[in-house]
């Protein structure tokens, strides 16, 4: 089946099920910052309240239309009950109304995606032929085929589909012919290098593995850096502090800071660091400290004590400032292959770009929408302004990201 119906179809199962593709690659895409493979339709918009009363309305009413196709409040509960038959075995009825909106919410939104598209390859001209038609079905029989319950031949693959035989077949030629101007428009189109891109990825993920430990090895390197600590003179201690952050530490803050994290209050850091930091006087640094993040030397460079008001009522709590260098413990990162990294990165292009392409289809395409079905329509951006300016990050919240428990 095509890329659009698949994607599509996988919109609407996971109102009922959720989305997990087990055959991606999890391991790049999670290093590479891939997003879910539905995203190449519009993103699923929230079930306005106003939906949960569907029932008790017109069942003609058009609630989607893009050009002369139209969508009824009937077509949508026919849709539901087919596709909750489907799932009766496994939820409940309670559990299946309780789904209903946003399912019914979902099933709108892939009308209009299909529909827009659909009037957008009829205006660029694209058609599809019987071979195009004849090789999608015996792709469809070729996956079949090796399941012993699958179907034996594409007409009962037709008579199974539960939105019935004339609609499945429609979506299957309208699949064909969106895929196929997808491709043209877009997947094509994309020739962007990305072999630097995978490069860099795989040289921070190397990066990143020099820094994370087994218990034992983390134990003794962080021993091994203390001692040189203790042997330095007091008054190039910091500064050599500083040098084995830079050189060390996992934690952004070493190369970026090297190992300061500002001032923070108690209980912004985990129970084991905190602790130890305000317990140091300023300029000592600790022996090794565990904490779920593995182990840290910390070196406390100030202390604010607590403000209290004429009525001895703290005002604000005692802080300190302080810097550490942390030595990860765990399981190194997989590396992937250059090959890996590019096809994960081509395939987020691809998916920004037919996303981008799909939700301007639905813009130029006129269509209209009963007011509770108005949010799976894309939103109008606002232009931002050139000189607009970015919250600056405090050391503090950017050391949380690595010593806080969230």
């Amino acid at each position: 089946m095509s890329k659009m119906n698949l994607a599509c179809a996988a919109l609407v199962a996971a109102a009922f099920t959720g989305c997990c593709d087990k055959n991606s690659d999890t391991c790049t895409e999670k290093a590479v910052g891939a997003k879910p493979a539905v995203e190449s339709a519009p993103a699923a918009a929230e079930a306005p309240a106003a939906v949960k009363a569907a029932e008790a309305k017109d069942p003609n009413e058009v609630v989607v239309a893009v050009g002369e196709r139209k969508l009824t409040r009937g077509d949508l509960d026919k849709q539901f009950d087919a596709m909750a038959a489907m799932y009766a075995a496994n939820m409940s009825a309670e559990q299946l109304a309780q789904q209903k909106p946003n399912a019914i919410m979902q099933m709108a939104q892939q009308f209009l995606a299909e529909s827009a598209l659909a009037q957008k390859a009829k205006e660029l001209g694209y058609t599809i032929t019987e071979e195009e038609i004849k090789a999608e079905q015996d792709k469809i029989m070729e996956r079949a085929s090796k399941s012993p319950n699958g179907p034996k031949t594409f007409d009962e693959v037709l008579d199974k589909n539960p939105n019935g035989r004339e609609r499945a077949l429609e979506q299957f030629k309208t699949g064909i012919l969106i895929d196929k101007m997808l491709t043209a428009e877009v997947i094509d189109k994309n020739t962007q290098d990305f072999a630097a891109e995978a490069k860099e990825i795989i040289d921070g993920i190397a990066e990143r593995n020099k820094s994370v430990f087994t218990e034992e090895a983390a134990l003794a390197r962080i021993k091994e850096l203390k001692a040189q600590l203790d042997a330095a003179p007091a008054e190039g201690k910091a500064e050599l502090f500083g040098k084995l952050a830079n050189e060390f530490s996992a934690c952004p803050s070493g190369k970026r800071d090297n190992g300061s994290l500002g001032e923070f209050g108690h209980g912004q850091m985990v129970p084991e660091f905190d602790k130890a930091a305000f317990e140091l006087d300023v300029g000592q640094i600790s022996d090794p400290v565990k904490t779920s993040f593995g182990y840290h030397l910390i070196l406390t460079t100030a202390k604010t004590p607590a403000v209290k008001d004429a009525d001895g009522k703290e005002t604000s709590g005692e802080k300190v400032a302080a810097s550490h260098i942390l030595l990860k413990v765990g399981e190194p990162e997989e590396v992937p292959s250059v090959e890996q990294v590019v096809k994960v990165l081509k395939r987020n292009a691809s998916r920004k770009s037919v996303a981008d392409f799909v939700k301007n289809a639905i813009n130029s395409a006129g269509a209209v929408t009963a007011a509770d079905f108005s949010a799976i329509l894309p939103p109008e951006e606002a232009p931002a302004a050139a000189d607009e300016a970015k919250p600056a990050e405090t050391a503090p919240a950017a050391a949380a990201e690595e010593t806080s428990e969230k």
